[in-house]
């Protein structure tokens, strides 16, 4: 008589692989302490010094609340305050204002060029906002810009500027028009991912255009707009290149730029930095926790099958009205820039005007070959930029895979580490890293560890999301049968699941390289001239007003940027269809490998 096992097959799975889990207790414990101490060192010590050097007076290293109190009584410390809470909500109502019904038009609508909007929004995405401030410098700056120049010659000599960068208005102008593609791209995938048989099935019915979107499109991508919004506020509030360049000359303070004062003192205040970068924090934690709330109480979803593209909305009239309203942000954030940087790069003193004598490609020479601190510079984000994308990408897979396979008690805990750096800003990042490591015994102040370590903190969120979301596709099934014939965990892992990801962690790893290359807030405090990045050099250069060497300097950084991003796609579809075709030993179709944005 058979008897009936009334176990599942992942509880027999489960038990055949013991044996094998049994076998390896000592690789299990050196790799999840090893996860533990690194989540340690690059999250957990940084911010647990800002928040420890936060309670020490600067003068006697005595425990005290003083800096607190020093902060909500001080009109010059509360001024900044207020000026990055106005910075940040500008920043982004503007990003939502003007993404949102971007991102409809190019994925609802028969807007003309829908693909060439799409890439040229998301080159202003690329395109870091302190080198975009610099590029409207040369634009609207009240004396010297072009277009004032321009209007000074239409209305008059005596006519004054029609345009000053160097303001409040100017700032929230460029944060918000380098903030818009965040928007833009997160509610765009949200409505190109949506199921939409319901918009169908509303217009079947007889549901016009407008109720349609209201009723059911606006809620189905409400989680998108409200995230999108978050994340311009944050932007906004913790940027440094651009009030750094645009309001630092006209005397107007933010809370970074402040930062930036306390360390160039002397002696340095560092444990007023720490205390004064807690309202930030707060604002951030806050608004991810009103994000929960809000969410938490009612959820957007569908409950269908396979999606299918839905009939694009006909702007009749409207479409080339749209399509020039649609290029507007282009314009003003990737052509006008761009090309104001390309001329003054190309001109050996740009306060002589363009002319044929004028022309040079002297900046460019010199910073590729006539300046070492240049070509030191253009090495160190190459090479600081992989180390620390490498680091990033390989800690948040790890994590990703411990948190979705539950691999140990209390997996959920890795994870929300990962994620907590989500919500410091960078330059609180680079405080803390500057507060944990340049001191006694480590004293990493001046290595290249240090920045690649700060680099890699700071954009773990990303690289564990994006390796979440690839393992969230992957069934277990052929892990656990891998398991069972006697397999253990690691060579399981390197052998069935890294090859299943495939071309999505090369994907990754160009989404976290790419803002890497371009940051600036976390290495200001952290570079020393043997460690300066393209960045930190810009940054520094400007200062010395040679706009020319910046130029090019920013041109070049650029075109690095750009070619990163051009050979992401094609080298992510190369990988997949490769491991595509040795899994299934023929030719295969391509699969879309796009560079997650």
């Amino acid at each position: 008589m058979g008897v009936i096992s009334t176990d599942s097959p992942d509880s027999a799975a489960a038990a055949t692989a013991r044996p094998a889990m049994a076998r390896v207790p000592l690789a299990r414990t050196v790799v999840f302490g090893a996860v533990a101490l690194l989540l340690f060192l690059l999250v957990v010590l940084p911010f647990g010094w800002v928040l420890n050097n936060s309670f020490h007076d600067d003068l006697t290293g005595a425990w005290t609340l003083g800096n607190y109190a020093r902060i909500f009584q001080s009109a010059g410390l509360l001024e900044p305050l207020f000026n990055s809470l106005l910075l940040a909500v500008a920043t982004a109502v503007i990003a939502v204002g003007i993404g949102v019904p971007l991102a409809w038009l190019v994925s609802r609508t028969d807007l003309p060029f829908r693909r060439t909007i799409r890439v040229l929004t998301l080159t202003a995405f690329v395109t870091p906002s302190f080198i975009g401030a610099t590029g409207w410098i040369l634009l609207a700056a009240p004396n010297s810009g072009w277009l004032n120049a321009l209007w000074r010659s239409l209305a008059g000599a005596e006519a004054g500027p029609l345009l000053n960068i160097y303001s409040m208005t100017g700032a929230i102008f460029i944060c918000g028009i380098y903030t818009v593609p965040y928007s833009f791209t997160m509610v765009s995938s949200a409505l190109d991912e949506m199921a939409v048989e319901l918009e169908d099935a509303a217009a079947t019915l007889g549901s016009g255009t407008l109720r349609t979107m209201l009723s059911i499109t606006i809620p189905l991508v409400t989680p998108a707009v409200i995230a999108s919004f978050i994340l311009s506020f944050i932007q906004g509030l913790t940027l440094f290149g651009v009030p750094a360049f645009l309001l630092t000359p006209t005397g107007i303070p933010v809370v970074t730029t402040k930062l930036a004062e306390f360390y160039q003192l002397f002696p340095p205040e560092i444990y007023m930095a720490a205390a004064y970068c807690m309202p930030l924090l707060l604002v951030t934690a806050m608004l991810f926790w009103m994000r929960r709330r809000i969410l938490g109480r009612k959820q957007f979803v569908t409950i269908s099958g396979k999606s299918r593209a839905g009939r694009r909305i006909a702007l009749g009239a409207a479409r080339w009205p749209a399509f020039g309203a649609a290029l507007l942000l282009p314009l003003v954030s990737v052509f006008l820039p761009y090309a104001a940087l390309l001329l003054v790069s190309l001109t050996r003193a740009w306060g002589q005007g363009l002319s044929w004598e004028n022309l040079s490609l002297h900046w460019y020479w010199w910073a590729l070959f006539g300046n070492s601190e240049t070509h030191t510079a253009i090495v160190n984000s190459l090479v600081f930029s992989t180390l620390a994308a490498t680091l990033c990408v390989m800690l948040g897979t790890v994590v990703a895979y411990i948190v979705e396979r539950r691999m140990v008690f209390g997996a959920s805990l890795f994870g929300a580490v990962a994620t907590v750096p989500i919500i410091i800003p960078g330059i609180v990042m680079s405080v803390g890293f500057f507060a944990a490591y340049t001191r006694a015994p480590l004293n990493l102040y001046g290595t290249p560890l240090l920045l690649v370590a700060a680099f890699a903190a700071t954009f773990l969120p990303i690289a564990y999301a994006h390796g979440g979301s690839i393992l969230k596709g992957i069934g277990p099934e052929l892990e656990r049968a891998a398991r069972s014939l006697g397999a253990g965990e690691g060579p399981t892992f390197l052998s069935i699941t890294i090859p299943l990801m495939g071309g999505g962690l090369l994907s990754g790893w160009f989404l976290v390289f790419i803002p890497i290359i371009r940051e600036l807030s976390v290495a200001v405090f952290l570079i020393t001239p043997k460690t300066n990045v393209m960045t930190t050099l810009i940054y520094n250069a400007k200062d010395g007003g040679n706009y020319e060497a910046v130029c090019a300097m920013s041109v070049l950084l650029l075109l690095i940027t750009l070619a990163l991003v051009a050979a992401a796609g094609p080298l992510t579809r190369l990988t997949t269809v490769r491991r595509t075709s040795r899994k299934s030993g023929r030719k295969t179709a391509p699969a879309e490998g796009v560079l997650p944005t």
